[in-house]
């Protein structure tokens, strides 16, 4: 679908199941010296196959995609990248922090489920075979892929069109959006999630409260007429895109009083938090919840405004004054 002049999306993701399109996140084309391609989606689910006949609909080749760029490595962003790229002999491209893990899968995973040490356990109480297999199956195989060029604030990667890298950091340090300044859209990827929260996408040992704050700030100042995120429909209209974001903004900056509020003398666990921040999360978004809550618990941690206790031997949080 072209949502601006010369600037494409496709998208299949509805409620919590991939269907076909896009996969469970965006894939943007933008209409340049041939074809640029932000994000790749996934392959599972008839998704790529679909990609590509939609994308044939709009009068748009595959073969053409002369740059594929990434917002960030997570595996349903570039799931289909090997494809693209065999099909089009397409360079790469993405945020400097992110090459090492798209470039190497094992890294990636451990970066995403055990990289959070201690509360691993408690935010996946499976063994990590299980949730290996789980993302295999949600999104297939992570390719192997070389990047072709790192990319850093202010990077320019259009030809003849201006195409502008903006560091969007917090849901994963090298994490980037890509702002298309003639037709006002702001590719922002992972920023915010307007498909589960409406809210600061904090859900992975990368991410970064603090830098997540700062990088909603910076996209408001933007000013993008429409916004694309990596999961969830396109905002349309200057006011309503700043209106979603200040939300996320207002939301994220009142986590730490939301959460200060419900710690006191008695240690709390994780998961007892979330119950008492998030009352009523289905079991299918609980994970993601959780790292959020631990996300941000990190970042007060260093504010001196909680502390880690144990209880029953495990970790739990109480209030920093106790």
């Amino acid at each position: 679908m072209e949502i601006a002049d010369g600037v494409f999306i496709y998208r299949g993701r509805r409620g919590d199941k991939i269907r076909p399109g896009a996969g469970s996140s965006s894939v943007t084309v933008v209409k340049d010296d041939g074809l640029v391609m932000i994000d790749a989606g996934v392959v599972s689910g008839g998704a790529y196959d679909d990609l590509v006949f939609r994308m044939k609909a709009d009068g748009l080749d595959l073969r053409d995609v002369r740059l594929l760029v990434f917002t960030h490595a997570h595996w349903d962003h570039l799931n289909a990248a090997a494809k693209v790229i065999a099909r089009s002999g397409a360079r790469t491209a993405a945020g400097e922090g992110e090459v090492p893990f798209i470039e190497d899968s094992r890294k990636s995973f451990d970066a995403f489920v055990p990289g959070f040490g201690e509360f691993t356990r408690e935010i996946f109480p499976f063994p990590l075979p299980v949730a290996r297999l789980f993302v295999r199956y949600a999104w297939g195989r992570q390719p192997e892929l070389a990047v072709s060029r790192g990319l850093s604030d202010g990077d320019r990667i259009g030809a003849g069109r201006e195409i502008k890298a903006v560091a969007l950091a917090g849901h994963t340090d090298g994490h980037m959006g890509f702002f298309i300044p003639d037709a006002g859209v702001l590719v922002s990827g992972d920023l915010v999630d307007f498909e589960n929260s409406e809210g600061m996408d904090l859900n992975n040992p990368r991410s970064s409260y603090q830098s997540a704050i700062g990088s909603i700030k910076r996209a408001v100042t933007l000013a993008p007429d429409i916004m694309i995120p990596g999961h969830g429909e396109p905002v349309v209209g200057r006011q309503r895109a700043r209106e979603m974001l200040e939300g996320a903004l207002s939301g994220g900056l009142a986590y730490p009083n939301v959460i200060g509020k419900v710690l006191g003398k008695t240690p709390l666990r994780l998961k007892e938090i979330l119950a008492a921040t998030f009352p009523g999360t289905p079991f299918s978004t609980e994970a993601m919840r959780m790292m959020l809550v631990l996300i941000v618990l990190l970042h007060m941690e260093k504010q001196g405004e909680v502390k880690r206790v144990e209880k029953k031997g495990r970790p739990a949080w109480v209030a920093g004054d106790m």
